[in-house]
This record gives structure tokens, sequence and C-alpha cells, in this order.
């Protein structure tokens, strides 16, 4: 098996989150060290090993058991996605979007329906708010995505009742593009009533994504991790209505960790519907939204560049070959970007494939990161930049 299919099956064992593969690359490699290493007895004395050393055991009964199935028939991981008809996306991919790639780590895997294209455009803005809005607000919502949509932009949502949707519909209603962040696997794509609107989302042009496999159930925990990518798929985010305890909230604070503009519409003191909206408002760096054509100016929306009305991130254009732009670097930044062009690895894999002392292996690093041709993804490095097509 590749390495790339072997990180989407790592990446859908339920129970293997960020934390745990982190542990994984750290001891293994590579993904296809890490299940190789499941199917024998190098995970059990790995597992004793960590709890020796901490008291902890990295991997519940239930997480292990999944990672042993995964390592014995990754195919049937592999398959269930394929049966549904659905695209991945790893930041392995050239085409892996950029905007995904300032997480930190970036999500394993990015499971869609619909044109992955759209998660490419080079205008997206993320509209978020309550499930239970006002009148007023979800009028708000419908007018802020439509002016969106006449600016070109991409309308981003998380496709749950209230804002959410009514931004969707009117993002479709205006013939723009949009893109609905699920917090579950692909079975569990959100509330019934939305059955109609997610077709509509996929047949329009934008997509429908997950970061999950498609069996996983949407969970208390999957929803908070949903809006970190609703945050950085958006150039800014947009929140209306939020109360007091909003997951808008959270996209909004992870929106500016990652340096992205937030607009607030502020909403009446002492109403519920907009409690956490005011405190958004108090507490952080966000800008209160305090009209359409403001909105327009704020996320500098009003002249667009050839490649933005072009509705596409800037194309490649003429570029040397691979080959080429790897005979520019040094002798052992040559040797590590081989390396990597081969599939990500973390340092020791590295070290233990080249032969490079880890001293030199690890500068050399540093200079493909600091170049742009490198990233970290969890523990392992993979090529980024002018290295990723």
């Amino acid at each position: 098996m590749d390495e790339r299919s072997a990180w989407i099956a790592l990446a859908s064992v339920e129970g293997v989150g960020e934390e745990t593969w982190a542990k994984l690359f750290e001891e293994f490699g590579t993904a296809g060290n890490a299940l190789a290493a499941a199917a024998d007895a190098r995970l059990d004395a790995w597992m004793k090993a960590r709890r020796g050393a901490d008291g902890r055991v990295p991997l519940d009964a239930r997480a292990l058991a999944n990672l042993r199935a995964a390592a014995h028939d990754p195919d049937k991981l592999l398959d269930e996605i394929a049966a549904r008809g659905l695209w991945t996306l790893t930041p392995l991919d050239s085409d892996y979007p950029r905007r995904l790639r300032h997480l930190d780590p970036p999500p394993a895997t990015i499971h869609g329906l619909g044109e992955r294209a759209a998660l490419r455009m080079a205008r997206a803005v993320a509209v978020v708010g309550t499930r239970a809005p006002t009148v007023a607000g979800r009028a708000l919502a419908a007018k802020v995505a439509t002016r969106l949509v006449e600016c070109g932009a991409v309308v981003v949502s998380g496709l749950a009742v209230g804002i959410d949707g009514a931004a969707h519909a009117a993002t479709l209603l205006a013939g723009g593009t949009t893109i609905g962040v699920i917090g579950g696997g692909h079975d569990a794509p959100g509330p019934r009533a939305h059955a109609r609107l997610r077709d509509q989302v996929v047949n329009n042009g934008g997509a429908v994504i997950s970061e999950y496999h498609p069996t996983v159930g949407p969970r208390r925990g999957t929803f908070p991790r949903r809006n970190r990518i609703i945050a950085a798929l958006g150039d800014a985010t947009i929140v209306i209505e939020a109360p007091i305890r909003s997951g808008a909230r959270i996209t909004a604070k992870r929106a500016l960790e990652l340096g992205r503009t937030v607009l607030v519409a502020p909403g009446r003191v002492g109403d519920w519907a907009t409690a956490g909206s005011l405190a958004i408002l108090r507490e952080t760096p966000a800008r209160p939204l305090v009209g359409l054509d403001e909105m327009v100016e704020d996320l500098e929306l009003l002249e667009p560049d050839l490649e933005q009305a072009l509705g596409m991130e800037p194309a490649d254009g003429a570029r040397p070959s691979i080959e080429a732009l790897v005979a520019m670097l040094g002798t052992t930044e040559q040797i590590v970007a081989r390396r990597l062009l081969e599939g990500p690895a973390a340092l020791d894999a590295i070290v233990a494939d080249t032969k490079l002392a880890p001293a030199v292996a690890s500068g050399a690093v540093t200079l493909l990161v600091i170049r742009g041709w490198a990233q970290s993804v969890g523990p392992a490095y993979a090529v980024a930049g002018a290295l990723a097509r």
C-alpha cells in the first residue's frame, strides 16, 4: 500500500486523534510503518513503553481494536470511502486547500462531495451564528450572503439549522457557491431538514466536506473541531447572532488565532440571542458589522484582481519541473527534499532513510521550511509550496 493510502487508512481509524496520530508518527516515522507496527508486536512494545514513561495508555481498548482491524485490512476503510462516492484530500496532495495548511496541524484528511475546486476559490468568507436565530438574524444572514456572492466570494458555513442554513440557502438563491462543513462523517451529514439543501449545495458547484471517515458519527467534541475548519477556509468570518454559549464564538476565536478578519453583528444589550456576539466584540480584536457596504470595504472586496476575477487561486502558469527546483538546492537539502517527495516522514525516519547525521538532516529540514518548500504535519514533515504539486 502506498503512503497516501496508508495515511488515509490511519486517519480513518476511530479513536486515533491528533495526539495519538502524532505519537505514532513520532515513533514509526510514516503512516505505513505505523499500520505495519499495529499488525505485529511492535505496537504492544510501544504501548508498554509509553505507559512506563508517563503512566498513560496512548490508546484505549476500543481505539486499539480499531487500529488493529485497520492494520489487518486497511482497504476496508478505503473501500467504504469510495463506495459513497467521496473524494479525499490530504496534506500530501498538491490541490489540498492552502487555507487549511494554516492550521497546525492541518486536517489529515478531507472527505467531500461536490466540487473539490470550490475549496480553492480565490475568495471565501465564513458566515456563522446560532441554531435558533431571530427573524431579523435570519434575514441579515441572507443579506450578508447575497452581498458576498455579488463580490465573487464563496460562502462557508456549517450546514446546521439557523444562521448556517440561511446563509447557504441565500447563497444558492443568488447563484453563488457555498461550502458546508459537517460535524461528523458523511453517513450522518447533519439535520434531516437540510437534506435537500445539501443536495443543492453539491449540485450547484459547491461542496459538503468532513475530516471524519464517513462512518464516524457526530459527537459533542466533533463540532468544535469542525469549527476550526470553517474558520480556516474563510479569509474572514462574519458572526450573526451568537448566544453566550455558541459554536460561533469558537469559530471566531479560531479565525482570530489564524490572523483572519472577524466581523460581528452587535445586537442589543441584554438580548440573549446576541450576548455571545457582544462578548466577542468586548474580549477580542473583532470588529462590528455595521452595514453591507462597510462589510465589503472592511473585507477589501471592492477591487478584485485578475486572478480573483477568474474565481480561482493564482494559476501556476509555466513553472520549472520538480527536478529543476530541487537542483537549485544545496546538496543536503536536495537529499532531504527527495526523501520528502516520496512521502511525509518524521525527523528520525528522514535520518534513517537519508543516512545523514541528525543535526545535518535537521538543518536541511529547517532550511526547506524557511524556504516554504516543506511544512510540519504533526510530528512529520511533508513537501509544501513549489514542491507540492
